[in-house]
């Protein structure tokens, strides 16, 4: 895949001796930074009763990404302590940040471990302290903003559980402990949740907060999801999304299910019906909503749409995927030859679907003669999702996505390497059959979709996929994120297993408790604990699935009443709405 930014990216702190106990991702803010002892040698400290002798030194020349970290740097450290650390533009090495006493930057630090980082991927990073420096380092300027945030979450207490919702503490005095964090790479190259509904008052509702969030906790992908023609436009994504995703190094994809953003038949369908899907009826699917369709075996049809990509492209060169889905509906053409009317079903659908792959590859050879760098997503989905047997590879410039789909339709999600579940049986044929194909390719879940899913806690079901699909050799996996409203425990728990699968459901729980629910963590964690216990129980029997409903009310008031402020206990709140959970007597 296209890299992002070629540049290493590093962040150099240099600050003067202080103390601090060393804290664990899993230990408490207070336990990071207590005040009051007296300085050892081995330790730094960044700042004192709220004032501080140090500055933020980046390149003269830094990339976005770099002032984009120097600055979340300068204002978390400022949010936490009130001390604000000037930033200052005297290094010479792209992204270099150092926090340092007097401006002094000893760039031999920077040359001297960077062979550290051989191996770990384009995101991975290095948190180091040496002397009296801290040292932040990574593979991309990306990977320098997630070291910047690493430092921020294991160390100094931060955390980012959910969209807009950042926990910071409180603590004039910051003690450093001795770093020496190697991180990376991640367990998968490719790890993504789509910003979907996209635009109007989802933009700053939704997709704004939603995009933060993912740098945060090291998603590498953002893709808005605006599913139809013009609304890239219309929401003026360029100076609203655009810059968010840039400064955060982010990759970006466009798109959603497409081929009426490509070949709108508000211009087409009326001098060219023939465009479009043939009906079983005899008509042409020239609907302007998700029921349309194209005719994919049109000679002129590629030729229009990689038309209309390559001057998308040219308006909007930031963008590193574009999708080429077909419409959100099970209407597929049905033209001689695309899929004869006369064929059976199954065989319609596969006809079809050597029909789509042929057109993608159309496609994509003739958008990389201009954008050569850009990746076409091609998505095996609903009436494409089988892989034909025999069917032409995808070409190099050709990002395949497997959709499980309708996996939420189903009584209860279960593992899917496990589970004795038709569907899913079904689907784990096709994984190895669709990997064959392409150069590229992930896995698309709804980990963290839709209203019906969310009452359902899936850390269980996802510490055990992900490990299989990584086992399976994919490349990455998106997740379906459908507002409004988050799912923050199975957000958090996809983002942190994509980096390291071997965490376990209990692990990843009390870590978003301590770092969500304050002094109420513990009734919390036996409150979301007891969701997965119903969610695994599911996978035995065929009972309705129980909740635990009276149980869960009973830790939610509990933890209501260990909340130490009125934010903690909104989202204790907010929980028990988004399962629905009646508090009443």
């Amino acid at each position: 895949m296209r890299r992002k930014a070629k540049a290493g990216g590093v962040i150099l702190a240099t600050l003067i001796a202080g103390v601090v106990a060393p804290c664990s991702s899993h230990g408490s803010a207070a336990e990071a930074r207590s005040g009051g002892e007296a300085p050892s040698a081995s330790e730094i400290l960044l700042t004192e009763d709220g004032q501080t002798r140090h500055a933020i030194v980046i390149a003269r020349d830094a990339s976005m990404p770099a002032r984009f970290a120097a600055d979340e740097l300068q204002k978390y450290v400022l949010q936490i302590s009130g001390a604000r650390l000037p930033i200052l533009a005297k290094g010479d090495e792209d992204p270099a940040i150092c926090v340092t006493e007097n401006g002094a930057l000893d760039a031999g630090l920077i040359d001297r471990l960077r062979p550290e980082l051989s191996g770990r991927g384009e995101d991975g990073y290095l948190v180091r302290t040496e002397g009296n420096q801290i040292l932040l380092l990574g593979n991309s300027p990306r990977a320098t903003l997630y070291a910047v945030y690493h430092f921020l979450e294991a160390h100094l207490g931060c955390a980012w559980c959910a969209p807009g919702d950042d926990t910071v503490p409180r603590e004039k005095t910051i003690r450093v402990p001795p770093i020496d964090d190697r991180v990376g790479p991640p367990a998968l190259g490719m790890r993504q949740i789509i910003l979907y509904p996209y635009g109007g008052e989802w933009l700053q509702q939704n997709n704004l907060p939603h995009t933060d969030w993912l740098a945060k906790n090291r998603f590498n992908w953002a893709h808005p999801a605006p599913n139809g023609p013009y609304s890239w436009e219309r929401n003026k994504s360029r100076e609203t999304l655009v810059p968010e995703v840039e400064k955060r190094g982010l990759y970006l994809e466009v798109g959603g299910h497409t081929f009426n953003t490509w070949l709108p038949p508000d211009r087409y369908a009326d001098e060219h019906p023939e465009y479009y899907a043939l009906l079983e009826d005899g008509t042409r699917a020239t609907a302007k909503d998700h029921k349309g369709g194209l005719c994919l075996s049109h000679p002129q049809v590629a030729k229009e749409v990689a038309a209309n990509i390559i001057a998308w492209l040219h308006e909007n060169p930031e963008v590193d995927a574009v999708d080429l889905w077909h419409n959100d509906s099970r209407t597929y053409c049905r033209c001689p030859n695309c899929a004869p009317r006369t064929a059976e079903e199954d065989d319609g659908r596969l006809a079809y679907t050597r029909m789509y792959i042929r057109f993608t590859n159309q496609v994509a050879a003739l958008v990389a003669r201009r954008h050569p760098n850009v990746l076409i997503n091609f998505l095996a989905y609903a009436h494409t999702t089988d892989c034909p047997p025999g069917a032409e590879p995808l070409a190099d410039n050709v990002l395949v996505g497997l959709c499980l789909f309708p996996r939420p339709s189903q009584r209860t999600m279960r593992p899917l390497e496990t589970s004795p579940q038709r569907l899913d049986a079904h689907l784990r044929r096709e994984i190895p059959a669709w990997r064959k194909l392409a150069k590229h390719f992930y896995i698309y879940e709804y980990y963290t979709f839709s209203p019906r899913q969310k009452v359902w806690s899936m850390v269980s079901m996802m510490s055990a996929d992900v490990p299989y699909l990584v086992e399976s050799a994919v490349d990455g996996i998106s997740s379906d994120q459908w507002g409004p409203g988050w799912y923050p425990l199975n957000m958090y728990a996809f983002g942190k297993l994509t980096w390291n699968p071997e965490l376990t459901p209990q692990e990843i729980i009390d870590d978003f408790c301590a770092k969500y629910y304050g002094r109420a963590a513990p009734p919390m964690a036996r409150y979301w604990s007891t969701l997965e216990e119903g969610l695994r129980e599911s996978w035995s029997t065929d009972r309705p699935i129980d909740w635990r409903d009276q149980k869960r009310a009973e830790l939610i008031k509990q933890a209501l009443s260990e909340a130490d402020s009125q934010a903690i206990g909104d989202r204790i709140r907010a929980a028990a709405a988004l399962h629905g959970l009646s508090l009443e007597p």
